[in-house]
């Protein structure tokens, strides 16, 4: 069962203000005349998987009106998510809805998943996040979004005692929900902390009349048309892209079993070597490919896939989300291959403004095809002066759980090289 919380108007602050015509203020938030029909937000409830299940239709009209795009968070990535990938935590939704009776809600103008957690220092709420999504940026209604941070951020304060700060976690710098959440923080007196921050490459899909291969140097160049000649000598070399149907399910199996034959099945970490994975993915990709929301680019000799990248649309925004090939042609650079040809396709698609490769930082492929960078960053907010002691503890706990963490892979990774 949910929690209403009503918000009288006047604890709100940054109120839309009125003008002749619409403009777009510093974070891409809409300022200007509102419709007489849109009511402005002043409840906010907080909803499990089960429920925010009945709001889908709500959610999606919300994923279009969003301030800033995030593909994780649309319903179609987030509930099979939610419901199938085995190790990642329970969220809870916090739902920011215009004013009408419980029973007659307005519209949905704001969606946080989040997740609580308690000890005995208090807790904090975290964005939810896992390991198959890449931006934790809440949807906020972009001509709403002042007032439905501020509302979260109440909501957060008064009906949560023991929480002491919210992390947000992987958000974009450049995006308007860092800048919203920084000038949130700012205007309330509050503690910004930033937690960590990173670089990952990313490709301007506007550039006109340039290809893949202007992006790499001459001798770059002349060593992958080496590579090709030496591919098309075994075999007939053939690319394509799977958007829907039967053709997308079908090249989903071969993906997962091509990357099933490579590294990551050797060491437990591909899809079909969970269940509940590979359920996830079929769901998923299923779901978003009935939205036009999915394509996997292939390339295949003599006909069968020796290289695979799974790529999500959201509005304008491409997702290189998920790559393999066979480690059997490794000298011939399927996957910078296969690269190259969907950045080819990508920047001939005019509805796409930028691709985020969803990559690690420094990573040994699509970094050097891809120049341009988004900035990532994990900050946490304090909620309340009054717990400023216990936000301090909690970020320092916080950074030194990363720290561990960190060395813990490290070790990790040094025992699996040998």
């Amino acid at each position: 069962m949910s929690e209403m919380f009503w918000i009288p108007r006047p604890l709100l602050s940054g109120a839309l203000r009125a003008g002749p015509a619409d403009f777009v203020g510093p974070h891409g938030i809409v300022h200007g005349r509102l419709d007489p029909e849109v009511r402005e937000p002043n409840f906010v409830e907080c909803v499990d998987l089960d429920e925010v299940h009945s709001y889908v239709a709500e959610w999606t009209n919300l994923v279009e009106r969003s301030l800033e795009v995030n593909v994780f968070l649309e319903p179609s990535f987030a509930l099979p998510a939610a419901r199938h990938i085995p190790d990642a935590a329970q969220p809870e939704f916090l739902l920011v809805w215009e004013s009408g009776a419980v029973d007659a809600r307005g519209r949905l103008v704001g969606l946080w998943p989040l997740v609580f957690s308690r000890s005995v220092f208090g807790g904090a709420a975290k964005t939810w996040v896992h390991e198959f999504s890449c931006s934790g940026s809440p949807l906020l209604d972009r001509h709403q979004a002042i007032e439905v941070i501020d509302l979260m951020f109440q909501w957060l304060k008064h009906r949560n005692s023991h929480l002491h700060g919210l992390s947000a976690i992987q958000l974009p710098k450049a995006g308007p929900a860092y800048g919203l959440l920084y000038d949130q923080a700012k205007a309330r007196d509050l503690n910004f902390s930033l937690l960590c921050q990173f670089d990952r490459a990313a490709l301007n899909a506007r550039i006109v009349g340039v290809g893949a291969r202007d992006f790499v140097s001459p001798k770059k160049k002349k060593e992958l048309q080496r590579q090709f000649r030496r591919l098309r000598e075994l075999g007939s070399v053939t690319f394509g892209v799977a958007r829907d149907g039967s053709a997308l399910r079908d090249q989903v199996e071969a993906f997962m079993a091509l990357e099933a034959k490579g590294w990551k099945g050797r060491q437990n970490d591909a899809f079909l070597n969970d269940p509940a994975l590979a359920t996830f993915l079929r769901a998923m990709t299923r779901m978003m490919g009935l939205e036009g929301k999915c394509r996997l680019y292939w390339m295949a000799l003599d006909g069968r896939m020796i290289a695979g990248n799974i790529v999500l649309i959201s509005r304008d925004r491409a997702y290189f989300w998920k790559t393999t090939y066979d480690e059997d042609y490794r000298l011939v650079s399927p996957g910078v291959l296969l690269a190259m040809d969907m950045t080819d396709r990508l920047l001939q698609e005019t509805q796409i403004a930028a691709a985020d490769s969803c990559a690690i930082p420094d990573h040994p492929m699509i970094d050097h095809l891809w120049r341009g960078r988004i900035g990532i960053a994990d900050v946490m907010i304090s909620l309340d002066q009054d717990r400023a002691k216990r936000f301090d503890g909690g970020v320092q706990r916080e950074k030194m759980r990363r720290s561990l963490r960190q060395r813990a892979k490290t070790l990790l990774a040094r025992f699996r090289s040998g």
